[in-house]
């Protein structure tokens, strides 16, 4: 079932606008959703012919709307997929990283200790290896900070 508007229709039967509202409104004319079908003006005009060739042009229309909405429905599936996955590995991502902080955390508490420890060690130590363990405390240090 193909529709029409009341312009359309006109044009199609060649008469006016007027006339085919009067059509509409003493009930020769029937009209679904605001359209006037193409049987509707067949069983009302049986001695015109509608398919031409912008019937052909029209439904050639409606079925490029019918592709365009399947088209658009398979591109939004598409998108939520995406969606999907990619919040997949934002929450995969978020892991692996508060996994690397605590990793962080624990190796600044080791240099931490390694400070402290080559600080003892060096108060303990023989003069001669007090220098190389006070360079090394330093380099320790410039590494944490």
């Amino acid at each position: 079932m193909i529709k029409l508007s009341v312009s359309q229709a006109a044009r199609r039967l060649g008469v006016s606008r007027g006339h085919i509202q009067d059509q509409i409104n003493s009930g020769k004319l029937q009209t679904h959703e605001g359209y006037v079908t193409t049987d509707s003006i067949r069983r009302a005009y049986p001695a015109h012919s509608l398919h031409s060739e912008q019937e052909a042009h029209l439904q050639k229309i409606q079925q490029i709307k019918v592709n365009a909405v399947y088209k658009a429905s398979a591109a939004d599936m598409i998108k939520q997929k995406n969606e999907q996955a990619l919040m997949t590995s934002i929450t995969t991502l978020k892991s692996k990283l508060y996994q690397q902080k605590l990793k962080n955390e624990h190796y600044q508490l080791v240099f931490l200790e390694l400070g402290e420890r080559l600080e003892i060690l060096e108060k303990c130590c023989h003069d001669q290896d007090k220098q190389p363990l006070h360079d090394l405390q330093s380099w320790v240090n410039r590494q944490f900070h």
